[in-house]
């Protein structure tokens, strides 16, 4: 081989040497951009999370609080209005039931106290003695009325936890009458009809129907309505 083609064969080898470092180092370079990119990103990801579950500010949870409270209130005042009025109607039902407990035994002729048939069964209400107790009687000596707890007298029931009878009420005209203080509804055989007589202080009347109001601590109302064909029922009640 001659002295210049020893001379070319060196150059190529120095120009493909300098090509492949320009080469490598691109790569590198590109590489290095690569990792400084991927870090980057990572970064930014980091702070995103970070900023994610960052917790609440104080007004937040101010906000929150309140807005929990209101929902506790509203719900609790649904709950006692709904219990109460469960309460109500209960009471009402338990009125009614008791008048129709009367009934049954007027027209049964129920014993009692050894008598073998009682000439009629009844309820009774006096405001003047409480508004939160009403009792039924037997009426041995058949005057069709009560006359005295100590003879007549068979069950006291008792109205508790602040629901009491409101009023008692009897027709008067087009309208009523709720300024009644003692009421005696009795039932005697063979007929289911109710003999209801009504006072306000000045002596008894009879009535072809009479209404009992009862009334809730909340100042809801229901009323039993009872007639003389001896129709019992229970009904909203609207001054």
């Amino acid at each position: 081989m001659s002295l210049q083609q020893k001379h070319s064969t060196q150059r190529i080898r120095s120009v493909q040497r300098t090509a492949f470092s320009v080469q490598h180092t691109r790569s590198v370079q590109r590489e290095a951009h690569s990792v400084q990119d991927d870090d980057q990103r990572l970064h930014a990801r980091r702070f995103t999370l970070h900023a994610t579950q960052a917790g609440f500010t104080l007004v937040e949870l101010v906000v929150v609080m309140a807005i929990l409270v209101v929902i506790s209130s509203i719900v609790l005042v649904n709950y006692n209005r709904f219990g109460s009025q469960t309460l109500l109607r209960n009471l009402a039902y338990d009125i009614a039931l008791s008048v129709r407990e009367a009934q049954v035994y007027g027209i049964s002729a129920r014993s009692f106290r050894g008598a073998e048939f009682a000439v009629g069964h009844g309820v009774f209400f006096d405001l003047t003695e409480g508004d939160d107790f009403f009792f039924l009687y037997t009426d041995v000596n058949g005057d069709n009325f009560f006359s005295s707890a100590s003879t007549e007298w068979v069950e006291t029931f008792t109205i508790g936890r602040g629901y009491r009878i409101d009023r008692l009420c009897v027709p008067s005209g087009a309208s009523e009458n709720c300024a009644i203080t003692v009421l005696d509804m009795l039932f005697k055989r063979p007929e289911p009809d109710a003999i209801i007589r009504a006072s306000s202080g000045s002596g008894f009347t009879v009535h072809d129907r009479a209404r009992i109001v009862v009334t809730s601590p909340q100042e809801q109302r229901l009323s039993v309505l009872v007639e003389t064909t001896g129709q019992i029922s229970v009904q909203r009640y609207d001054e």
